[in-house]
C-alpha cells in the first residue's frame, strides 16, 4: 500500500510517496520512501501534467502498481488536504504574498 508523506525542509515541503515494508531486521522504521515528487507546489503541476499525458507517468511508479487512480487520489489530497482515509494532510502549493 502507498501514501504520500511530506517532509518540511529549509521553509519548503516536499511530498514522497512511501510504502509500508513492516520490521525489518535492524530498523525500526516501518515505511520506506519510494519515490520523490519534489518540492510540493512542483510536485502538484508535475502530476497533473501527468493526468493530462498519463504516457509520460514514470515507469519506476508504473512498476511499483501505481496507475491513473492513484494519481488522481494523489492529486485530489494535494489540493484538499486530505488524504483519502479522511486524515490531514496539509499542503502548501501556492506562494504566499508577503505583505
Amino acid at each position: 500500500m502507498a501514501y504520500l508523506s511530506q517532509v518540511k525542509s529549509n521553509g519548503r515541503q516536499y511530498i514522497y510517496l512511501c510504502m509500508y515494508v513492516g520490521s525489518q531486521e535492524y530498523s525500526t522504521r516501518k515505511e520506506r520512501r519510494v519515490y520523490s515528487f519534489g518540492e510540493a507546489r512542483k510536485a502538484l503541476l508535475r502530476m497533473k501534467r501527468w493526468k493530462r499525458r498519463f504516457a509520460e507517468f514514470p515507469q519506476e511508479l508504473l512498476d511499483l502498481g501505481c496507475g491513473m487512480r492513484d494519481l488522481e487520489q494523489w492529486i485530489q489530497t494535494l489540493e484538499t488536504g486530505i488524504t483519502p482515509k479522511g486524515r490531514k494532510f496539509p499542503v502548501i502549493t501556492q506562494k504566499r504574498a508577503l505583505f
